[in-house]
């Protein structure tokens, strides 16, 4: 049977050959060797805890109440963490999404992470068992699109609170995939708050750049094929664009359908033809590549230099992961560029 398509296979899938390889390295046997022990044994509380609890939370499957603060946190969506870590609460699990992540998150958490060592997860394949040894109080899976049987032996092991009902696959917008989690933890208000500053940062760049209002922008990915992945409004770097007084082409939803993203084909590179594209290469072999992809060369916007390449991991996994941490450190390494880039359009 065809392994079902994750959001993790696929960003590495479009990464390249470096990073394809790195995912081959690693494998798919969720029983390797490669997690680190859990550090303390359980979840440290650094901000202000969670109160009134017993709290329920709605998700797609129904609703889940949580009696008390919960002190042994599994996070197995792919970006929850940021927001957890973020809370002040170290989980004592993770997925691993990233191999170039020994830590099993990215740079913009890892001051959060400190010292503690979660147990981490890699494949696509859910320890079932490993989870159950971790003896969680609360499982977090916001980021993740479980099947429902996956989620039902979940919920046999500990409280799971899981993507909420009306959004497709890996389409919840970052503000409530944070406030899910956050509520979950009995830590609402400090969410938001959250929320608000994020919202703050992208008002205080549209107000910097008032020339990006409806640009028309478009964030892809080459492949080692030779096309393009291209990303739905719903995805996180679709809603990047909006979010910063930018737009799509209209065309991109026929495209996409209901998934987050869609592979475009040299014979469709007009579509690229906007005002300017942020490129994810992910690394440096890999924007090398463009420079011998002649149907990318041969378009307006990369000849007049409206093309803005981003050429490291960290970077490009920040606009991918859009939480309430990472986007800040994409954001700031970023906007200069794509500025530029417009600047020319």
């Amino acid at each position: 049977m065809t392994p079902r398509p994750t959001r993790r296979s696929f960003i590495l899938g479009a990464a390249g050959a470096a990073t394809a390889a790195a995912l081959a390295a690693c494998g798919s046997d969720d029983s390797g060797s490669t997690t680190s022990a859990s550090g303390g044994g359980s979840t440290a509380t650094t901000a202000t805890t969670g109160s009134g609890f017993p709290v329920t939370v709605r998700d797609r499957y129904g609703e889940t109440t949580i009696e008390r603060m919960p002190e042994r946190v599994v996070s197995y969506g792919y970006n929850d963490h940021d927001t957890v870590l973020a809370l002040g609460v170290v989980p004592v699990g993770l997925i691993k999404w990233i191999p170039e992540w020994e830590r099993g998150v990215g740079p913009w958490s890892l001051e959060a992470l400190g010292d503690a060592r979660p147990e981490l997860f890699e494949g696509q394949e859910i320890p079932f068992e490993r989870i159950a040894a971790l003896q969680p109080d609360l499982i977090l899976a916001v980021g993740h699109d479980l099947r429902p049987a996956d989620h039902d032996r979940l919920a046999e092991i500990s409280p799971i609170v899981s993507t909420p009902a009306g959004y497709p696959s890996y389409g919840l917008p970052p503000n409530e995939q944070a406030l899910q989690v956050g509520t979950a933890l009995g830590m609402r208000a400090q969410t938001e708050r959250l929320i608000r500053g994020l919202d703050d940062l992208y008002a205080g760049v549209r107000r910097e750049h008032p020339e990006f209002e409806g640009k028309t922008v478009m964030v892809v990915t080459p492949t080692a094929d030779g096309r393009m992945s291209i990303f739905a409004d719903t995805d996180t770097r679709g809603r990047l664009v909006r979010n910063l007084g930018f737009r799509q082409p209209a065309e991109i939803a026929d495209l996409v359908g209901d998934q987050f993203y869609a592979y475009l084909s040299a014979e469709r590179f007009d579509l690229l033809d906007v005002d300017a594209l942020l490129v994810l290469a992910y690394d440096r072999a890999s924007s090398s590549a463009l420079a011998r992809m002649a149907t990318y060369q041969q378009l307006d916007v990369v000849r007049r230099g409206s093309a803005y390449v981003v050429d490291d991991m960290d970077t490009s996994m920040a606009l991918a992961a859009g939480t309430v941490t990472s986007v800040p450190y994409a954001l700031d390494r970023t906007v200069p560029g794509v500025a530029a880039a417009i600047a020319k359009a």
